[in-house]
């Protein structure tokens, strides 16, 4: 179901609190099951505090504007380049600030649907035969971090975009793109397993610390790309020495942690150019460039072009 407001969080805390066993959903609805039903928050605020909420398996992202979201303690600053994961039943906090202009589009994927899709997923096809008529189902849980929304990921969201203005709610289509979205998002995952193999060769759960500890200083370099940030300061963030951070860094991403913020202020540029008229001195600043000349140098190194030239492109 999509909501176009943000749930009373005293009757939401209720309903979790005892499992959705009412199966009453905010509006009045009813979910087919008992448990956090599947559902996409798309509403705008210009302010709110929502703490320490026990959801289900969700995805935060935003069509417009910024929020934050902490979990375990880490705060990530999601933009809408990115997107935030929390698991089942971990406790989150959705902050707006107050006097900002944020349009969310928070994904919440049913505790039963999510369960049975990702088990269905990660289960041999001959157990899933065995198991046709089971409910029970094992864990499958996620790193808490930011991730680049890409253009796979953008086109599945504008989809339900598209159903939640529809009049009519058509659950087999919402059910089936949010599928979509989990079997995109264990691709993901599995990627971060195979990039976290590339770390030194210790015991697993040293390894799986060490990417942890690198997603801080990560999620810290998309919160203030356009910024001046230091090796000193992202070390910190990982709870490593600089050479050890520096090392790690480049094995798991294949580029420094300068490189890495390059590419992210190149990206953010060219979706500017294409879509806004912004002089390029702005831009520059607004990207933490010196100056309007140190960015077009380095989008020429780039893109082969000129910032100007690639907006004349683009329209």
């Amino acid at each position: 179901m999509f909501l176009h407001e943000f749930p009373d969080i005293t009757w939401l805390k209720s309903q979790i609190a005892q499992g959705f066993s009412n199966r009453l959903c905010w509006g009045d609805g009813l979910s087919d099951t008992e448990g956090f039903p599947s559902v996409i928050v798309h509403t705008s605020s210009s302010g709110c505090y929502r703490p320490d909420i026990k959801g289900p398996f969700s995805f935060f992202l935003n069509i417009r504007g910024n929020s934050l979201c902490r979990v375990d303690g880490q705060v990530s600053h999601v933009d809408t380049d990115s997107y935030f994961v929390s698991n089942n039943e971990q406790l989150y906090t959705l902050q707006i600030e107050k006097g900002s202009d944020t349009e969310t589009f928070n994904i919440h994927f049913g505790h039963f649907f999510a369960a049975s899709v990702l088990n269905a997923l990660v289960t041999p096809a001959d157990r899933i035969l065995d198991k046709a008529t089971e409910n029970q189902f094992s864990p499958v849980l996620f790193f808490n971090q930011l991730h680049r929304r890409d253009a796979v990921f953008d086109r599945m969201v504008g989809r339900l975009l598209q159903s939640a203005r529809e009049k009519e709610f058509d659950k087999l289509a919402f059910e089936e793109q949010l599928s979509s979205l989990l079997v995109y998002h264990l691709r993901q995952h599995r990627h971060i397993a195979a990039m976290i193999k590339k770390l030194p060769p210790v015991r697993e759960a040293t390894r799986v610390e060490l990417y942890k500890r690198l997603v801080r200083a990560k999620d810290a370099i998309h919160a203030g790309f356009d910024t001046t940030l230091s090796l000193e300061e992202l070390s910190a963030e990982a709870c490593l020495s600089k050479y050890h951070f520096l090392r790690l860094f480049r094995q798991a991403y294949g580029v420094s942690p300068h490189q890495y913020i390059q590419q992210l202020r190149m990206e953010k540029a060219r979706t500017i150019l294409a879509k806004t008229q912004m002089p390029v001195s702005d831009l520059a600043g607004m990207l933490g460039f010196d100056n309007s000349q140190s960015f077009s140098r380095l989008f020429f190194q780039r893109m082969g072009i000129y910032p100007t030239q690639y907006r004349a492109l683009t329209k």
